[in-house]
């Protein structure tokens, strides 16, 4: 059968039914479709913060991959107040222990109170396991650290 073709009942196929790439939408699906959640990809915005005061160097965990894999999706960080003088602080997202940067975040004099800077990812698959962290090292190099240090990490992970 060529063409197009309407049909004002249910449609039974006795076999597998093979749909081309790409011909069901977001809008073909119901709004109350309770697909289950394995079958869905699922994004994940991971904040990390220090409080509003100088910034200060640390490792911290932040996020373990569920899922069977995962991709990074972005990093980036900003702080409240920005850096005063020769003080600086880098953050680096490592997956277990190795960065994922192809170059540190740097927040210095440079920067823009409350305006994120974004990290170059070169690393970005993730398997389950998977262990990520922000490391950053506060240098206040005779000047003032900036204060309220924050970042954030976005995945995609694909259901265990």
């Amino acid at each position: 059968v060529e063409g197009d073709m309407t049909f004002a009942g249910i449609v039974r196929f006795l076999a597998s039914l093979v749909l081309p790439a790409g011909c069901i939408s977001n809008a073909e699906v119901a709004a109350g479709a309770a697909i289950d959640q394995a079958k869905l990809q699922h994004q994940h915005r991971i904040p990390y913060s220090q409080p509003n005061t100088s910034a200060t160097s640390e490792t911290r965990v932040v996020y373990v991959c569920r899922g069977t894999t995962g991709t990074i999706l972005s990093f980036k960080a900003g702080s409240i107040g920005i850096a005063v003088g020769a003080a600086t602080v880098t953050l680096d997202l490592k997956k277990n222990g190795t960065t994922v940067l192809s170059a540190v975040i740097t927040l210095d004099t440079g920067n823009t109170a409350r305006v994120v800077e974004a990290g170059t990812l070169s690393v970005t698959t993730l398997v389950a396991g998977d262990v990520l962290e922000v490391v950053t090292v506060a240098t206040a190099g005779g000047g003032t650290l900036p204060t309220g240090l924050f970042a954030e990490v976005t995945v995609a992970e694909a259901a265990a």
